[in-house]
């Protein structure tokens, strides 16, 4: 798992080298019959220890201000480091460490001040789903940022233009009210709450100076919101046009956008993965609850003489429900050909992409490393 997910295991311990070569080979860590001792540690410099560290993933013989050059030797290669331990001797490399990480059962008191984590079951497995979690949200983060930016841009855009070609108010106050009271939920809980993707942990870590929200995720969400956009407003025109009252126009442009909210959380649920399998993955009760509510919300705003009376809408038939459903699904659905052209990529390009970020300048690689062997 570590292996797929880009992080390189480091073993530090003050076993001989002979121990640490059989336990590493045992564990699968990489070039496990290159070892450095404290021995040899001692007569290179820092610059050579930046070099060596490159290629070699087990030190043995060690002593506590080895620790604390290993993790410097590692840092000064730009790379994201994380260092478990549990004595007072690890407490000033973790401390210098990216990540430090203290044994809770066994760590020491000065061990578990220095570190940024403590891990409460001295698991080495828990560091790793502690990565996968970690993953999960961030991507989670990404999903419901570029959910804000899609939904509202629909709502700018019918807001402003509808004046400005002499068109009747398609947004009034209460609807945009109504939308935000579906939009803020949608963010808060529902991408919160989202399972990690299949090939989360297949992915090479990321660049920590990356954005949170970089080009194609702001392209993305833009052609989405535009998406959106065209059909909530060319519908409305095309009502209008046709001699329909504005109500039941303004029914109609509403019914999409809110159908297209719903859509867009299992179309942006996974880069990958298409809607109609999400949603019947998605089997999370809160997530269902909140779709049950906004559909029942939207029956009462449309097929209730109060709710027609509150925000200007009036009942329409099935062939204009069935209208307004086939366009919000069209409008957010788009995108599964995109997720298509990406499965169709060959895996060799996919790959080769990886390889040239991993190996680009500002490279991000977690390293764990361990004062004994045994611990691993």
């Amino acid at each position: 798992v570590c292996k797929k997910a880009g992080i390189r295991v480091v073993m530090i311990t003050g076993d001989n080298g002979t121990t640490a070569k059989s336990i590493a080979s045992k564990i699968g860590i990489d070039h496990s019959d290159n070892v450095i001792t404290g021995t040899e540690l001692e007569t290179l410099s820092d610059e050579e220890l930046a070099e060596r560290v490159q290629e070699t993933n087990i030190f043995a013989r060690v002593i506590p201000n080895h620790k604390m050059r290993i993790v410097k030797a590692l840092k000064a290669n730009g790379e994201i480091v994380a260092m478990t331990g549990d004595g007072v001797n690890d407490a000033p490399a973790l401390k210098y460490a990216d990540i430090g990480i203290a044994m809770g059962k066994r760590g020491t008191d000065v061990a578990k001040e220095a570190s940024d984590m403590i891990l409460m079951d001295d698991n080495f497995t828990t560091i790793v789903e502690t990565v996968h979690d970690g993953r999960r949200i961030y991507d989670n983060i990404r999903k419901a940022v570029g959910y804000v930016f899609v939904i509202h841009i629909p709502i700018a855009l019918l807001a402003l233009l509808a004046p400005m070609f002499n068109f009747p108010l398609l947004l009034l106050p209460i609807h945009v009210v109504l939308l935000e009271l579906i939009i803020d939920p949608t963010c808060s809980i529902v991408f919160e709450r989202q399972l990690a993707e299949a090939d989360i942990m297949d992915r090479k870590p990321r660049n920590p100076k990356h954005p949170l929200v970089d080009t194609s995720l702001l392209l993305k969400s833009i052609m989405q919101g535009l998406m959106i956009f065209a059909g909530a407003f060319g519908s409305y025109y095309y009502f209008i046009q046709q001699g329909a009252s504005v109500d039941t126009a303004r029914t109609i442009a509403f019914l999409i956008l809110v159908v297209s909210n719903l859509c867009l959380v299992y179309v942006n649920a996974s880069h990958t993965t298409f809607a109609i399998p999400m949603f019947f993955k998605m089997k999370d009760p809160v997530l269902l609850k909140i779709n049950l509510l906004i559909l029942l919300m939207l029956a009462v705003v449309i097929y209730t003489p109060f709710g027609n009376q509150l925000v200007k809408t009036t009942p329409i038939s099935l062939s204009n429900l069935g209208i307004g459903l086939l366009i919000a699904f069209v409008v957010t659905n788009w995108y599964e050909i995109i997720k298509l052209l990406k499965r169709m990529q060959p895996q060799n390009d996919i790959i080769n992409i990886r390889k040239g970020r991993l190996h680009g300048k500002n490279q991000c690689i977690e390293h764990t490393a361990t004062e004994n062997a045994t611990k691993i």
